[in-house]
């Protein structure tokens, strides 16, 4: 089921490679979603880091927190990397609609981290969905993005009708302008909570890369958990639905 969105991110990353990790790894506002993560997570946890890029920082440190640890990436020389970097994992190469998350098992975290953005939105409703069922109860589900709040003007015609996104929208990244889905801080809240997700914690802010090509990113981190054995929701809003012609 790869999709034009996934395909793009393969041509994205797998040309970035390592110096997606150089500019991205010692990000303190993605430092401190982890831990916190970590914190809440028993040892041994098991948990999947969906677009796992090259392992670092993420991977890196769930691993080193001793829990266990499954990633993917579409991009095979990521792949690679996360391997070497963290030689308690376990990788595989894969895009996010296709990653067989039903054969794996539970996962008492999900670690969604600026993993969708090329994604259509829905693509990311189909990803988030199969995801966030993918937790055991009172799993947690992480996730991090580019608020469109500070590049997206509140009456902008590239907005959903219930102005919660944008699609292939320009947003800085690594000195481009790269088409990009992000939703507003507040419809991020409300995606996860419609899914029946419980927030228990968000951070973020403006981030400069460790590149001379980069300008300051916006950011947004967010720790969902799943409240007990729940029934996870399709995510609100549903996406549109296109006429073929």
């Amino acid at each position: 089921m790869s999709t034009t969105t996934s395909l793009a991110g393969l041509e994205t990353f797998d040309a970035l490679n390592i110096e997606y990790e150089n500019a991205y790894k010692d990000n303190p506002f993605k430092k401190e979603c982890v831990s916190y993560a970590i914190s809440l997570l028993k040892p041994g946890a098991r948990v999947l880091d969906a677009g796992c890029g090259t392992g670092v920082p993420v991977s890196a440190m769930l691993s080193g927190a001793g829990l266990d640890v499954v990633g993917f990436d579409i991009s095979p020389k990521m792949v690679q990397h996360a391997q070497t970097s963290v030689p308690k994992g376990s990788f595989s190469v894969s895009d996010m609609l296709n990653y067989d998350v039903e054969a794996r098992g539970e996962f008492d975290g999900v670690f969604m981290i600026f993993a969708h953005l090329q994604f259509s939105y829905a693509d990311f409703h189909f990803a988030a969905y199969r995801f966030a069922r993918a937790l055991a109860p009172s799993g947690l589900f992480v996730i991090g993005q580019m608020p469109l709040d500070s590049y997206v003007a509140p009456d902008d015609p590239a907005l959903d009708e219930e102005k919660v996104y944008v699609e292939d929208y320009p947003a800085p990244f690594m000195g481009e302008m790269l088409p990009t889905f992000m939703a507003s801080a507040e419809g991020q809240r409300e995606i996860l909570r419609s899914m029946g997700l419980e927030i228990v914690w968000e951070g973020g802010g403006s981030f400069l890369p460790a590149d001379k090509r980069c300008v300051p990113e916006e950011q947004q981190y967010i720790v969902a958990r799943r409240v007990g054995e729940t029934e996870i929701q399709k995510p609100w809003p549903l996406p549109k639905v296109r006429n073929s012609k």
